[in-house]
């Protein structure tokens, strides 16, 4: 066999070769192909739930009030999430939408266009956003952080008290976080201070990242008015040491709201200075 053929030979047998491993190439392409299209399937999926439980959210306002003795100033309003008729925050429905990032990315989206449509509305208002750092998994929420940040000053970031961060990642996020919201330059306070992550112990440790404290009477109604003037005067004098806004809520009666402006707190938000509502009074 001479030289010309052998070399023909190979060049063939290559040939062939080439040709299975295009084929082979092609169907393993074919393979990722169907793959994809059966996560992105599964994706439209996952964003359809999310969206038709997204289009039955809605936000009410309760207004927080300074209480002087020339009377009373609204300063700004909680903003709080409802779902459907409901006129309790719709736990289930935010868990829901806060265990995948294809949901949360649908739940930001609507909280970034409804909360801009606030702010475009009311442009001399100041909102309290309310934000879980289960949230903050996800670069969705950081986005719409970012793109309603242009409002600062006029937002602040009030941050639950459902976390935790008993493990080394969850520290992490936190502090990331608490950077970043600093960093766009909205403001930050603790929700609800006394309960779950917010004990005493972990905001006297962290109230220097904060602008503000919010307390709950509505945790202390079991105690008696000699015990629950200890707790006020407790929290006032962290608030003044530590140079932060104290607002104490669940006001219900005026008794109450005198109670605490004796005792100098003015900051005041509950259902006596008005209840949550989809309409901003002023």
């Amino acid at each position: 066999m001479t030289f010309a053929h052998i070399l023909q030979k190979e060049l063939l047998r290559r040939a062939c070769t080439l040709d299975k491993s295009t084929i082979q190439l092609q169907r393993f392409k074919g393979m990722l192909h169907r793959k994809r299209r059966c996560r992105l399937s599964q994706q439209k999926h996952v964003d359809a739930s999310a969206i038709e439980k997204v289009q039955q959210l809605s936000l009410v306002f309760q207004p927080i009030v300074s209480v002087k003795q020339e009377g009373t100033l609204i300063k700004g309003y909680e903003t709080l999430l409802r779902h459907g008729d409901g006129v309790f925050f719709p736990f289930e429905v935010f868990h829901e939408l806060t265990s995948s990032e294809a949901s949360c990315d649908a739940l930001n989206a609507w909280y970034e266009k409804t909360f801009e449509y606030y702010l475009t509305k009311y442009p001399e208002t100041l909102f309290n956003l309310n934000i879980d750092m289960k949230q903050m998994k996800y670069a969705s929420t950081w986005r719409m952080l970012k793109h309603i940040s242009r409002y600062k000053g006029r937002i602040c970031i009030e941050l639950t008290e459902f976390y935790q961060v008993t493990t080394e990642e969850n520290r992490r996020l936190f502090y990331e976080s608490m950077n970043y919201f600093r960093s766009l330059g909205l403001a930050i306070s603790f929700d609800d201070v006394g309960n779950g992550q917010h004990s005493l112990s972990f905001v006297t440790k962290n109230i220097h990242l904060v602008d503000t404290v919010k307390l709950s009477l509505l945790h202390f109604r079991h105690l008696d008015s000699d015990i629950m003037s200890l707790v006020l005067k407790m929290w006032v004098k962290i608030s003044k040491t530590y140079h932060v806004n104290l607002v104490v809520e669940g006001i219900e009666t005026m008794e109450l709201a005198n109670f605490l402006k004796e005792r100098g707190i003015c900051c005041q938000q509950g259902f006596i200075w008005g209840a949550p509502s989809p309409n901003l009074g002023h």
